[in-house]
């Protein structure tokens, strides 16, 4: 089996932190973050409090672990066409909000009712996003998009329109991706 090392004690089975990983993520997913603690994750994964205890102090540091597991994706090829580069920021969105927090826990960053896990969550947002932002003043700078563009405008146009296409209709109607690029890549793009 694979094992972990800290530096402290026996070695760690990784199946075991998948297992609080992913009991924690569910939990995330489909109650919010209030629904994350040392007990419910101990109950919905299996595992003991006690070895929970011994990777986590807390609950704070179970959550910033979980957010942790959120955000992480590939990265963005700074030679893509704006269009390509709209579509991975709307996927990255659809991955984080739909795979990765679920609804419960979109709700509860919406209505900031955990404080801490939305501080958490909008810091590792924020590092993603911020990667987005430096290609997009990159290509500002190089006149692949429009002098006038704010890179964190246009991010947050993407975020704001993705939640609305949600809230409308449940879920991002067919094609709707498509037809969103293709309204604003001549908006963001100089006109030649």
């Amino acid at each position: 089996m694979p094992t972990t090392k800290d530096g402290r004690g026996r070695p760690r089975l990784e199946s075991v932190d998948q297992r609080i990983g992913a009991a924690a993520l569910e939990l995330l997913r489909t109650k919010g973050p209030a629904a994350v603690n040392i007990d419910s994750v101990a109950a919905r994964s299996g595992v003991a409090r006690t070895t929970i205890y011994r990777r986590y102090r807390g609950r704070d540091e179970l959550m910033k672990a979980t957010v942790d597991q959120l955000v992480d994706p590939p990265p963005l090829a700074p030679d893509l066409p704006v269009g390509e580069k709209l579509r991975w920021v709307l996927d990255g969105i659809s991955d984080v909000l739909e795979n990765g927090l679920g609804r419960g826990a979109t709700a509860a960053v919406i209505a900031d009712s955990d404080p801490d896990f939305t501080s958490a969550l909008r810091a590792r947002l924020a590092a993603r996003l911020n990667a987005v932002t430096d290609l997009m003043n990159i290509d500002v700078r190089a006149g692949v998009l429009d002098a006038s563009v704010d890179p964190d405008t246009l991010a947050g146009l993407l975020v704001g329109a993705y939640l609305a296409e949600v809230l409308r209709f449940g879920s991002p109607r067919d094609g709707w991706t498509d037809r969103a690029i293709e309204l604003l890549t001549p908006a963001v793009t100089p006109h030649r």
